[in-house]
């Protein structure tokens, strides 16, 4: 659901942008629908009011091209008259009257993710057809961030891995022998020292961290790393992150579940987890290969019988694993 609301809102805040110029194309249109020479330098002279659109051209009811191709690079008369009609954008639902903005789709003439901005063109009460805008998506502006992930989020993992689950068995790592250190460890470099996400990988005893302080590389720590009070060297002190949407003591108290999770079962176990303090998500890795992204007070407010059901270990009729 967060994804179709952020795409929603950012083709939203496009339509604003879109609406007063080419509602005045709507309103001009109808004078000008049956001289194609008129209508194509009234589009010429209103490109430069639709910052960032690749071609501009009028369509017919039935989707015909009536104009030329109007873009920066000039006036082209090749494309007048061809049929548009199987064109994605005029496959949805078009507009009676008003603008609606089209799903994006792949041009097969750029090969470029692109998307259509319709507005309807009414002589009255009767529908002419349409002035189309096409843009690239890369060249759009940026618009704000539309927040948090917010939802449980549950993806099944590798069908082999998940048919062989119950033929595994949980295997001790250097992570388990050393938990109750790590967590301090890692606490404490998400709360003081900068670092906004990690995770940990308990089976193959490695931990990947982010820090604000460089976020676009991350360092990937073994467990001797992670146990030696020289890592601290590596990230300074810089208190909790004002960007934090986790209670900075809560942080022990998550990490502790993800180690209850792994010492739960030997079938059935956690694999690797991991927190982001920015975004309050917790990500879970189980042994079928399931994964899970949830807010923080979600997964909190849920004990083992909820992951493992009542009999994790055998495989009958009440065994339960996660997705």
């Amino acid at each position: 659901m967060w994804f179709k609301e952020s795409v929603s809102q950012k083709k939203k805040l496009l339509a604003g942008l879109l609406k007063a110029p080419m509602e005045q194309l709507g309103q001009r249109g109808p004078a000008l629908w049956h001289d194609a020479d008129e209508l194509s330098r009234v589009l010429q002279a209103s490109l430069c009011k639709l910052p960032h659109c690749q071609l501009l051209y009028a369509i017919d009811i039935n989707g015909r091209q009536l104009s030329p191709n109007i873009s920066r690079h000039g006036v082209d008369n090749t494309w007048r008259g061809q049929d548009l009609s199987a064109r994605p954008y005029l496959q949805g639902n078009l507009p009676f009257k008003g603008l609606v903005l089209s799903a994006a789709y792949l041009s097969q003439r750029s090969m470029q993710p692109c998307i259509t901005a319709v507005q309807a063109v009414r002589d009255g009460e009767r529908l002419l057809g349409f002035i189309a805008a096409d843009f690239h998506i890369k060249d759009l502006p940026n618009t704000p961030a539309s927040g948090l992930q917010r939802g449980w989020q549950s993806y099944r993992g590798d069908p082999a891995i998940r048919g062989t689950v119950f033929m595994q068995t949980r295997t001790h790592s250097s992570v388990d022998e050393n938990i109750d250190y790590l967590i301090y460890v890692l606490s404490t470099l998400l709360q003081e020292h900068g670092v906004f996400h990690c995770k940990l990988h308990f089976s193959s005893a490695r931990c990947t961290l982010w820090s604000a302080a460089d976020p676009f590389s991350y360092r990937v720590h073994t467990v001797e790393e992670l146990m030696n009070p020289e890592l601290f060297l590596l990230y300074p002190k810089t208190g909790y992150d004002r960007r934090a949407a986790i209670e900075a003591d809560r942080l022990p108290v998550i990490f502790a579940q993800l180690k209850a999770l792994r010492d739960a079962d030997d079938t059935i176990y956690l694999r690797s987890g991991s927190v982001n303090i920015v975004n309050a998500l917790v990500g879970l890795t189980f042994s079928c290969d399931g994964s899970h992204y949830m807010n923080v007070e979600e997964f909190l407010n849920h004990d083992l019988s909820f992951w493992l059901g009542q009999t994790a270990s055998q495989p009958d009729s009440n065994t339960t694993t996660p997705n």
